[in-house]
Parts: structure tokens; C-alpha cells; sequence
């Protein structure tokens, strides 16, 4: 609403212009921006000092990105005075205006719009207002208001106001009697509503949320947003559970020259169907020190076991079994990354047993050097202290330290990098059992020889296309050392993929180092399109090949004995815009079998048309299926669903179908999940239903949220 900031003041005009031209003046603004130039544009200009100066035919009046076009315009040298008539709009990056009379004070910057139609193009937004007028130069009012983001003559939904103030300096509107009308039926109803018309914050009544499930009954929270100050604010949330009583959910957020962080806290006083009060508390915090030192920390805590899978934050919510407790303190600069760290967890699945949960860092050391080209060489330290603590079992220090120096070797289209590294490991440990070493030391080389390679090819018609051979092989020595009576703190076997095939060490963590002689051997083929940056097909094999019997082991496990690892083949194929897939697959030749394989095919022949299929296999642990679309029944209607289903238990571990019916201006969605939410294999389901207004807000569950999670490729925009 700037075009009062359009007014020229004509200081030195007198005569009449030809009527045969169309003149196009530039006019000193004297009186509102001083210094400032208008450009007005006619066919025709009678010009006056004593009288008033009328533009007729085609009028345009332009400053910046500001415009005025109009049948007539008249200028009073006396009064300051512009009036626009016939056909008047008016049009800045911010809103557009449409209406047969425009008046508008030079020397205020005062004016009246009457009749006016308003578009606000950012917001895709249209009304209608009897009345536009500014009694001072941030401020207008608007009298009997419609606004709407529908199409013109399918106004869906409308909002209703007698009366509209906008202070535009402080970013602040305020509407009187405000209704909202959907399809006619009035269904809300505001006596004074307050709303912000710019980016500043402001305190007020956030969207609700509605849904229901069988755990808690119907699902009720209307958040209250408090803009407290510039640099810190609030979100209280009273949450409405129909089987279990109201819980207070508060958001609490700051803002500080280096620091930033959110506090959130949920409680309970009673609920009624676990007779006892619930809370979780949850702290995020980030500092910046300045010269590259920085503090971070995550700290949670929850009432008890059950819970995320009780209160989850959202309908439907699956329940963790640990949630963590940590603070950071970091240092950055060229050569060196420090952490000092303190972290422990709360344990939330009652099943698992104390010698299983996981230690506590209290605290962790960590240093990480790196020099490269140190006379043609990279050279790296890493050093590690860590203090693991539990209530049972073996506890005690760990002191880690990984100097390695290499040599990369190479020229365009190839490398080749020897690499050397000296693994020293020592501990200090309490707790143990009778007759062992409570010292121990591992001390260790570890060689490795990494050879890659890229070549390339036109292919296709034309030579329009990019084929790539990337082969890649590896050599890794790591001579045994017996570690059966060193603990495990933090140390395990990742699953094996195609990361792994060329990892040096078999095992992560500090309490295992895997013997090893091994051949990692891979290659990668790429078809690309580097006009647009589009690939069309990834393919990708290896192999690891051992030379020797491995004898390091976990507690509890066999040393591997088979003479190579599992075949990995990863394919990725995109040639149509409608089909493209992923296939992941590994071959045990010792067992003459397949171990994991992962499948998955999308169809999508149009923007809202998705229809994706997968398989998951790993042998002796799952074996899914999985299915997921959304698909037009007709031009409105949509049809949403998914069903995973575990082909190796016989059962299904999530479904849920839903519908919706989308117009141009708001959509509506009805969704009923069916899943697993707790870790004995208990369901639960929920209801969400959803009406989304677009460019104002939602009024219900987020089931926008769920479809986006759960069907890939689905968008709620």
C-alpha cells in the first residue's frame, strides 16, 4: 500500500501540450520525497499554475517499481490535491489495485480508494474492499473487506471483515468482526483479530491441530505464540486428550550475538489411564566463542519407558529406545579438530538388559590433525582418550592414538595412494573378572594401496550422452593381534555394503582391530547427460577378496572363515520421466545363496500420479514389502495409501488409506493409519483429517506430514 508515496508536486508547469502527442513529463516530488522524480505519461496534458493540470487519455504515473494508470488525472497546485478517475489501478511488487476513483493528498500523503479490487501477488491472494484510505502515511484502512486466494467468481472461502486497520510501520493489522465463510457456512467467527502483515513476529493464536487414536482418544492442542522479545519467544501449547486429561507443552526459543537454543517442555499433572504425571524435557544449545571454538549440547529427558509411544508429539508416533544427554565442546582451525565430550543416555526399553545398554562418555577427548603436502606427503593424527562408565560391568579408560602418513600419486583420470598408519591402543579398566590384565595394549600397522581410475566415452546419438568406467581397487594389511580380553565399549560390525567393501578396518569403534589381507575390488559405470547434469544409469560391482584366515572376533562370534565377502551389485536406472528405479543385491558364494537384496520401482507418468513398489530381504532378520501411492480418481478426488507388510512374520507392520479432495484453493484429506507403535509389537491407530486453505492456513491433523513420510515422491504443496 506505498502508492501514496507516488504524489508529484508540479512546481513549474503552464500551457497546454499538443493534442497530437503524447508526452511523458518527469516531475520534481517537492513536497512528499524531496529530490525524488516521477515519470507521467498522457495523451493528452493540459498544464496549469493557477488551475488544475488534467492528463487525460491513457494517464500513467510511475516511480520505482510503483505505477498509476488511469483514464483521467487531475492535479490541484493548490491543494496538492490529485484525483484519478475511470479504470484507476494501481500496481507495486506487494499488491495491486483496482477501482474507478483514486484521491491522494501531495502534501500528507494522505488519499481514499473507493470501490477497490486488491490482488497480492506474492500471497496469490484477492478481495474486494467498499473503502481504501490512509489518514497518515503508515497507516490504512479498509472498510467492508473480503480476501480471498480462490479463483474470481469461485469463492470456495472467504474471509469477512467490516473493518480493517494495517499499521504498516509496525507490521501489525487488526480486523474487526472477522468471519470465515466455506462454501457459504460460516465457521469461524472472530470479534477482534490481530495478524502480522510483514516478516516481524507477533503474539497471537496459532493454527490447531486435530486427530484422534486409540491410545489417547481424540487429539486436541492450540498452540498460543508469545513474540516476547526481538531475540527470544515462545509457543504454549495446551493439548486436549480426551482419555488421558490436558497436557502443557511450551517451546521456549533464544536468540543471543553467539548463542542460539530452544527449551521444550511437556507435562502431564495426572493421566487419568496411567494414574501418574508425564513430562519431557528437552534442551538444544549451540554457542559460538569466536576462534574457532564452539559448544553444543543436547540434553533430554522423559517421565517414563512408554512415553513417545503414549504422547508422542504427533499422532502416531513410534518410540525410541534410548534418548541421549551430550555437550560438545569444539575447536576448528587449519590443521586441527578438538572435541571434549560428555554423553550419557536414558534407556527406555525395559527388555534390554544392563550389560547391553549403552556406557557413558564421561568424558571424551578427541584430537584430529591433518597436514597435506608436507614434501609431497598427507600426513594425520588422531588421538583419543575416553572414560566409559556403566552401572554394570567392566568400566575404565581407553587412550587411542592413529599417527598415518600417505602418498597420493597421480594425473588426469587416475591415483594411486600408498598409506601407512600405526594403531596404538591402551586401556585402564576396573571391574574385572579374577586373572586378567586390567592394562591391556594393542599396538598394530595398518598398510593400505588405493588405485582408481575414471575413463570416459561419447555414447548415443549424436555423442550426446557421457559414458563412465570408474574401476577401483584396494589393497589393506593388517597383521592379528589377540584381543579377546580387551572389552567392548563402543565397537561393532556394520552392516556390509559398498562403504564398507573399502574400509580398512572391518570394525567400528576403538575395540577392535580387524586382521585382515585383503583385495577390495569395484567399479562404477555411469551414463550421464552433462548438458543438463541428468543420470540415467549408475551401476556399480565389487568384491572383497581375503588372502588370509582372520582370527579377531566380537564376544559371542566366530572369526569369518569364507575366503571372500558377499558380491555387491547397486543399480540405479532413471532413462523415462515416467519409471525409475533402485536395485540393491548380495551374493553369498559360500552359502550359494543371496544374503540382502532391496528393491525399489517408481511409476510416475504424471506430477500427481505416484505409485512406487519395494522389497526388502536379509536373511534370518526381515523380509518386507511395500507399497505406496497417490493417484487421481478424477480431477478433484485423490486416493493415498501404503501398506508395509513383513512377509517373514506374517504381518502387517503399518497401512493407512486416505483421501483427498483438492480444488485450486483448498484442499481437504481424510487419513486412518494402522501401525506397530511399540516394541512388545502393540498397534495403535489414528485419524487425521485436514483442511488445508491455501496462502491462509490448515485447520486440523498434520496429515500432509504423514503422506510426505510415508509415500515417496508425495508433496503436500
Amino acid at each position: 500500500m506505498h502508492w501514496l508515496l507516488l504524489i508529484p508536486a508540479i512546481t513549474c508547469l503552464a500551457g497546454p501540450a499538443p493534442a497530437a502527442e503524447k508526452p511523458t513529463l518527469n516531475l520534481e516530488m517537492s513536497r512528499v520525497l524531496t529530490s525524488q522524480k516521477v515519470q507521467v505519461s498522457a495523451d493528452r496534458a493540459v498544464l496549469s499554475l493557477a488551475e488544475d493540470s488534467v492528463f487525460t487519455g491513457d494517464v500513467e504515473v510511475q516511480y520505482g517499481e510503483r505505477r498509476i494508470i488511469a483514464d483521467e488525472v487531475r492535479y490541484d497546485p493548490g491543494t496538492g490535491r490529485l484525483n484519478a478517475s475511470g479504470n484507476v489501478r494501481y500496481a507495486d511488487p506487494r499488491i495491486e489495485l483496482t477501482g474507478r476513483q483514486g484521491e491522494f493528498e501531495t502534501g500528507d500523503a494522505t488519499g481514499n480508494f473507493v470501490s477497490a479490487s486488491f490482488r497480492l501477488p506474492q500471497q496469490d491472494g484477492r478481495g474486494e474492499a467498499q473503502q481504501i484510505w490512509t489518514p497518515g502515511d503508515n497507516i490504512v484502512e479498509m472498510r467492508d473487506v473480503t480476501y480471498t486466494t480462490c479463483p474470481v467468481d469461485k469463492d470456495d472461502w472467504v474471509l469477512l471483515a467490516p473493518q480493517v486497520r494495517l499499521d504498516r510501520e509496525a507490521g501489525v493489522g487488526v480486523g474487526r468482526n472477522v468471519q470465515m465463510r466455506f462454501k457459504g457456512v460460516p465457521i469461524v467467527y472472530a470479534p477482534y483479530l490481530s495478524f502480522p502483515i510483514s516478516d516481524k513476529r507477533k503474539s497471537g493464536l496459532l493454527v490447531p491441530d486435530l486427530g484422534r487414536s486409540e491410545r489417547s482418544g481424540t487429539d486436541f492442542s492450540l498452540p498460543i505464540y508469545w513474540n516476547m522479545a526481538p531475540n527470544y519467544d515462545a509457543i504454549f501449547t495446551p493439548r486436549i486428550l480426551s482419555k488421558r486429561g490436558t497436557q502443557l507443552t511450551t517451546n521456549f526459543r533464544y536468540l543471543w550475538p553467539r548463542s542460539n537454543g530452544q527449551l521444550d517442555v511437556d507435562y502431564l499433572p495426572d493421566d487419568d489411564l496411567a494414574g501418574r504425571t508425564r513430562s519431557r524435557s528437552r534442551l538444544r544449545h549451540q554457542t559460538r566463542f569466536g576462534n574457532g571454538w564452539g559448544l553444543d549440547a543436547r540434553i533430554e529427558h522423559v517421565s517414563d519407558d512408554a512415553y513417545f509411544e503414549d504422547l508422542g508429539s504427533s499422532l502416531g508416533s513410534a518410540s525410541p529406545t534410548h534418548v541421549e544427554r551430550r555437550g560438545d565442546l569444539r575447536y576448528r582451525s587449519r590443521y586441527w579438530r578438538l572435541l571434549a565430550r560428555a554423553q550419557g543416555f536414558q534407556t527406555l526399553a525395559e527388555n534390554i538388559a544392563e550389560e547391553n545398554r549403552p556406557y557413558e562418555r564421561v568424558p571424551q577427548l578427541l584430537a584430529n590433525g591433518n597436514w597435506n603436502d608436507v614434501s609431497g606427503f598427507n600426513v594425520g593424527l588422531r588421538a583419543e582418550m575416553v572414560n566409559f562408565q556403566r552401572r554394570t560391568g567392566t568400566t575404565g579408560l581407553r587412550f587411542d592414538l592413529r599417527p598415518d602418513v600417505s602418498l597420493p600419486i597421480g594425473g588426469p583420470g587416475f591415483s594411486i595412494t600408498p598409506r601407512l598408519e600405526l594403531r596404538h591402543t591402551q586401556y585402564q579398566l576396573s571391574n574385572l573378572g579374577d586373572d586378567k590384565d586390567d592394562a591391556p595394549t594393542v599396538t598394530a600397522p595398518i598398510f593400505s594401496l588405493d588405485t582408481r581410475a575414471v575413463f570416459e566415452r561419447p555414447v548415443g546419438a549424436n555423442a550426446g550422452l557421457t559414458q563412465t568406467l570408474e574401476p577401483r581397487l584396494q589393497y589393506t594389511h593388517i597383521p592379528f593381534r589377540n584381543q579377546d580380553d580387551i572389552p567392548v565399549f563402543d565397537s561393532g560390525e556394520p552392516d556390509f555394503n559398498n562403504v564398507q567393501l573399502f574400509r580398512q578396518n572391518r570394525f567400528t569403534g576403538g575395540d577392535r582391530l580387524g586382521d585382515t589381507d585383503k583385495v577390495s575390488i569395484g567399479v562404477t559405470s555411469r551414463l550421464l547427460n552433462f548438458s543438463d547434469g541428468r543420470e540415467y544409469l549408475t551401476a556399480t560391482f565389487g568384491q572383497a577378496l581375503f588372502l588370509s584366515k582372520r582370527g579377531v572376533s566380537l564376544p559371542g562370534t566366530a572369526a569369518p572363515e569364507a575366503n571372500s565377502s558377499n558380491l555387491i551389485a547397486e543399480v540405479g536406472v532413471d532413462f523415462s520421466r515416467r519409471w525409475n528405479a533402485d536395485v540393491g543385491y548380495q551374493w553369498d558364494p559360500e552359502g550359494a545363496q543371496a544374503s540382502k537384496a532391496e528393491v525399489r520401482v517408481q511409476f510416475r507418468p504424471g506430477p500427481e500420479q505416484i505409485l512406487n513398489l519395494a522389497y526388502r530381504f536379509r536373511r534370518q532378520e526381515l523380509e518386507q514389502s511395500d507399497l505406496s501411492f497417490a493417484w487421481p480418481l478424477s480431477k478433484r478426488w485423490n486416493l493415498v495409501g501404503r501398506w508395509n507388510y513383513s512377509l517373514q512374520d506374517d504381518t502387517t507392520l503399518e497401512r493407512f488409506a486416505g483421501l483427498e479432495y483438492e480444488t485450486c484453493c483448498w484442499v481437504a484429506r481424510l487419513v486412518s493409519r494402522n501401525f506397530v507403535n511399540s516394541r512388545d509389537g502393540e498397534r495403535d491407530t489414528a485419524l487425521f483429517t485436514q483442511i488445508h486453505f491455501k496462502g491462509l492456513a490448515s485447520i486440523g491433523g498434520r496429515a500432509d506430514l504423514l503422506l510426505e513420510d510415508g509415500i515417496l515422491g508425495y508433496r503436500s504443496d
